[in-house]
């Protein structure tokens, strides 16, 4: 039995490569990865505004833990999201859809930044900064 179990080769796993296994990998090729059109990257980033606007109780109870977590969730695919939408923005109204854009992700970086520290009024500051910021992103998706 030890014969076969040397036998059996093992997956690659060094430096360079990484595993194709587990719930990490799998959440973000199921959720993240895949091609999404213009469309349903606009519905998304609709969605994250909706859903941030749902935090407001948990910042008000100071329950940082579950704030930080959805925030952290929704700014990993927003990059992408955003630049998938980009293609359903006219050409000549790219330039101010990239300056809203990276201002959205400054501003979720900041506010993340408030809520791991937990600074009060810091994170109300950028909660409504960013809040802003993805109504102006929502007006180019429209």
């Amino acid at each position: 039995m030890a014969a076969e179990a040397a036998a059996v080769p093992s997956a690659p796993v060094g430096p360079g490569t990484v595993p194709r296994w587990g719930t990490r990998s799998y959440v973000r090729e199921r959720f993240f990865e895949p091609g999404l059109t213009a469309e349903e990257a606009a519905a998304r980033i609709r969605q994250t505004a909706e859903g941030m606007r749902t935090l407001r109780p948990m910042l008000e109870t100071m329950s940082w833990k579950y704030v930080l977590f959805y925030v952290r969730l929704k700014s990993k695919y927003l990059d992408l999201d955003l630049t998938t939408a980009m293609a359903g923005v006219p050409e000549a109204r790219r330039p101010d859809y990239v300056r809203v854009a990276n201002e959205l992700v400054d501003n979720m970086t900041e506010f993340d930044r408030f809520v791991r520290t937990p600074k009060v009024y810091e994170s109300y500051l950028f909660y409504e900064k960013t809040l802003k910021s993805l109504d102006d992103v929502t007006e180019f998706l429209v």
